[in-house]
């Protein structure tokens, strides 16, 4: 269900010192209101007290996320829910090996944000194990998948035990033809420990007004997004 946040219509003065991470312009909330988008947060960089500004000619709105503490926090602006308005997809990195990141979609109409996506709400039912000739065999909520396990560190299997993560990243999808933006989100399969990553289990997610669903899912071996 869709979370209504309380409109809070002038940010709250933070203590000194405050940054402002960025700054995203020209993007519709509503059908005349055309908006800027910015990040404020303390810290140099560990950030904390984290808050997203959207400011139009006539108000400025300002919230904060449910996660509002972390590094990296950041913003993306696109269609999400296919209404010809643009939503803002909110980042924000935990930090250390995992690389784990935090993730929300807002919408905002009327002077009032709605968080219509958390990624703490993705938790499909996931288990895998190791099969003849190095192969992984996953079974995604009743739906099998595969990975090749050859690349392990582990020299024996039994000390390596399989772990699907939480959410470990994601991607904006952009559809050309149907001009809007769907979700890939990624959680990393390790062996024993996190540095021996076999590869990803990716959902493909539509997000509408009134939650998401998963419309394909499928692997990415021996894939590292952060080096593209």
């Amino acid at each position: 269900m869709k979370k209504l946040l309380p409109i809070i219509l002038s940010c709250m003065l933070l203590p000194s010192p405050t940054y402002i991470e960025n700054s995203k312009a020209g993007f519709l909330i509503e059908s005349d209101k055309v908006s800027v988008v910015s990040i404020y947060s303390q810290g140099d960089n560990f950030k904390e007290d984290i808050e997203i500004s959207v400011k139009t000619q006539s108000e400025e709105i300002c919230f904060s996320p449910e996660v509002d503490i972390g590094y990296f926090p950041n913003v993306f602006i696109g269609n999400f829910l296919d209404n010809g308005l643009d939503q803002i997809l909110y980042s924000v990195n935990s930090g250390g090996s995992g690389a784990y990141s935090f993730y929300q979609i807002f919408s905002l109409k009327g002077g009032t944000e709605t968080s219509v996506f958390n990624s703490n709400d993705f938790n499909p039912l996931i288990s895998a194990s190791y099969i003849e000739n190095d192969i992984i065999e996953i079974d995604y909520q009743g739906k099998k998948l595969y990975l090749d396990s050859s690349t392990s560190a582990c020299e024996n299997k039994e000390d390596c035990s399989l772990t699907i993560s939480a959410v470990n990243t994601i991607l904006p999808y952009y559809n050309i033809e149907l001009d809007r933006y769907y979700l890939q989100v990624l959680q990393k399969i390790y062996g024993g420990f996190t540095a021996n990553n076999y590869g990803y289990i990716v959902s493909l997610l539509e997000v509408n007004e009134d939650g998401f669903s998963t419309i394909d899912i499928g692997v990415l071996s021996n894939f590292d997004y952060r080096n593209l």
